[in-house]
């Protein structure tokens, strides 16, 4: 039956295939014609199918110089076997994914197990000798690549963890006869650093791979960063650009060269931008316009707003699918203003999570009262809960007990929320979501971030440890086919997300953390847990201070959902009688598949075994993100 399959048939299921290493050995001794085709995908990504650092990639690689490149390497003190040992495969020949990092720290694997060998003399009076090797081979590996390959798809020249390891060297391992002066640290960079990848385009043969090029990420300093701009002259059917940052780095990139990249394709589909301030965030923003049509994707990772940064021009990017702001700084009400005007109508994804911005003084100068409760059915009744839930009657017995039955809202109605909610959805992020009409399925407002001090306590609006109440109001309202919802909860806002919980039907997966004014409180846990959607499989809870046995009674024996997955991924303090506990209502509930808890417990490996008779998996290894199907 193998026989039979046409090649085309053969190299579609491998390409399925193509990241499960031990499954496409396997193929490799079927038959000759499998050999022949599975052996290009083993090859086509090299380095991420293999244990890094890998030298033996390095040394099948360097078996394919030539003479003259042997010589030269010879002549340099590198010692290179000169057998011509014919190989089955061109093996270079089939790369399409290039990363430097990985050439580069395999190669040094390798110089090492040479002097371990003895195949290498280690100069050791020479200073820096194996970092001026490392470079040679790198160098004429790199040629030989772009040389073999016809097409590749991906680049990635990020060279900042190799720029601080050789740097580190220099300080750690300079001789005490020569000064510590920026000169002659200057001339270390010049010529043990990676000013060469600049010399790319200008190999023999890499213009040519270079036009398919569909993905390019940099990361490094002001001098290779030269290189996108060489790469906006040949690289124009960019699919993903990734530029990155360095918080460290003394001298960055010309934000100049990194837009004329951005603005020469044609149709660049994903950008994400890791880092970066002032000085190039407004320049690279500004060039997303001229991508506006065909953008799709978009991540802030780590950026500085806080000086003068404008996210207007995100605004005509109407076909984004995914927006993500991860851990930036300085996203004040101002900052993200513009985007209230934005009509993301195929947005699916939205992240604000860990984002810290200034503090808002017309918030911290504001009454209490000033956070209203806005967009549902209890508006206008800020005390709905009270100083203390126990004791204080239900919020809505129809809230609280809504059926499982989900039927979607018809125009009329939608119509007549959205209107009731453009007047009380005040904060620029709610605007956006109502904008969105529905079109979301995953949001994550991130969790509390416990051990970040913040002065004075004040919490700016919009950026604090939970969400505004308007978000979660306006989700409630218009975002009623969400999938993944990740936030932070408090007595503030719960009567809000008892409303998205049961407005939500086809909420899958929940991340919730959960404060020190609830983390004891019966009648929250009681209540959030009945209020779980029908749908829900994947559930995590973080929780601030100490983690009650009752809690978990609380939580799972109210539960009427069919969680497959359950999360406790920070709680270092359950032990054998938790998980005990917790795998008695897993037996109860029926569906539990997989449970997840902190790096750190107090479980027994005999409590482990329990615990494996019911669950499939129990793993101590932090969080875990699922994806369903939307």
């Amino acid at each position: 039956m193998a026989n039979r399959l046409p090649r085309e048939c053969l190299e579609e299921i491998f390409h399925i295939l193509e990241y499960e290493k031990s499954t496409l050995h396997s193929c490799l001794l079927v038959n000759r014609s499998w050999c022949i085709s599975v052996i290009r995908f083993l090859w086509k990504r090299p380095f991420q199918l293999a244990k890094k650092p890998c030298s033996d990639i390095i040394e099948i690689y360097i078996s394919f110089f030539s003479p003259i490149v042997k010589n030269y390497l010879l002549s340099e003190g590198v010692n290179i076997p000169l057998n011509d040992t014919t190989k089955i495969f061109d093996y270079p020949s089939f790369i399409r994914d290039f990363r430097f990092d990985d050439l580069y720290e395999s190669t040094s694997a390798w110089l090492q197990e040479e002097y371990e060998k003895g195949r290498q003399i280690r100069h050791d009076l020479v200073m820096f000798d194996d970092l001026r090797i490392v470079k040679l081979i790198v160098n004429e590996l790199v040629k030989l690549l772009f040389s073999k390959t016809r097409i590749l798809e991906s680049l990635s020249l990020n060279t900042q963890r190799l720029i601080g390891l050789i740097d580190r060297r220099f300080w750690s391992h300079h001789p005490g006869d020569i000064q510590y002066t920026p000169t002659s640290f200057e001339e270390f960079r010049s010529a043990y650093g990676f000013d060469d990848l600049l010399q790319i385009p200008n190999y023999p043969g890499a213009n040519n791979c270079l036009v398919h090029l569909q993905k390019f990420e940099y990361g490094g300093d002001a001098t290779d960063g030269k290189i996108m701009q060489v790469l906006s002259e040949v690289s124009q059917n960019l699919n993903t650009l990734e530029i990155s940052f360095s918080s460290w780095q003394r001298r960055h990139a010309d934000p100049q060269m990194m837009l004329s990249l951005l603005t020469a394709q044609h149709a660049l589909h994903r950008v994400i931008l890791r880092r970066g301030g002032s000085n190039c965030l407004p320049i690279l923003i500004g060039g997303l316009s001229t991508q506006a049509s065909s953008l799709n994707h978009l991540e802030f990772i780590g950026a500085d707003f806080r000086i003068s940064v404008s996210l207007t021009p995100l605004v005509i990017c109407v076909n984004l699918q995914t927006l993500v702001f991860e851990r930036c700084l300085g996203l004040n009400d101002d900052i993200v203003e513009p985007l209230a005007f934005a009509t993301f109508k195929k947005l699916k994804k939205f992240v604000f999570r860990k984002s810290v911005g200034f503090r808002d003084l017309r918030t911290i100068l504001a009454p209490p009262s000033v956070v209203p409760i806005t967009g549902n059915h209890i508006q206008g009744n800020v005390n709905v809960i009270g100083p203390v839930l126990r004791g204080i009657p239900p919020i809505s017995s129809a809230l609280l007990t809504s059926t499982s039955t989900y039927s979607p809202p018809s125009s009329s109605s939608s119509s007549s929320s959205s209107s009731s909610s453009s007047t009380t959805s005040d904060h620029p992020l709610a605007r956006m979501i109502q904008n969105t009409c529905g079109s979301l399925k995953d949001i994550r407002l991130g969790r509390k971030v416990w051990n970040v001090r913040r002065p004075l306590g004040l919490i700016s609006r919009g950026v604090g440890d939970f969400p505004p109440s308007s978000i979660l109001s306006t989700l409630s309202i218009t975002c009623p086919y969400l999938v993944k919802l990740e936030t932070h909860t408090s007595r503030e806002i719960f009567p809000q997300l008892l409303i998205l919980l049961n407005n939500c039907q086809l909420l899958q997966q929940l991340h919730i953390s959960v404060g020190t004014e609830l983390m004891d409180d019966e009648q929250f846990w009681k209540r959030v847990s009945r209020a779980f959607p029908p749908k829900l499989k994947n559930l995590m809870v973080v929780i601030e201070g100490t983690f009650w046995l009752m809690v978990i009674h609380w939580l799972l024996g109210n539960c009427k959902a069919p969680l497959e997955v359950l999360q406790f991924p920070r709680s270092s303090c359950i032990d054998d009688e938790y998980l005990c506990l917790i795998t008695q209502y897993a037996e109860v509930i029926g569906t539990l598949k997989k449970l997840i808890l902190a790096r750190r417990t107090r479980v027994s490996n005999e409590g482990l075994r329990r615990a494996l008779i019911v669950f499939e998996s129990v793993s101590r290894g932090g969080e875990v993100v699922i994806e369903y199907d939307n």
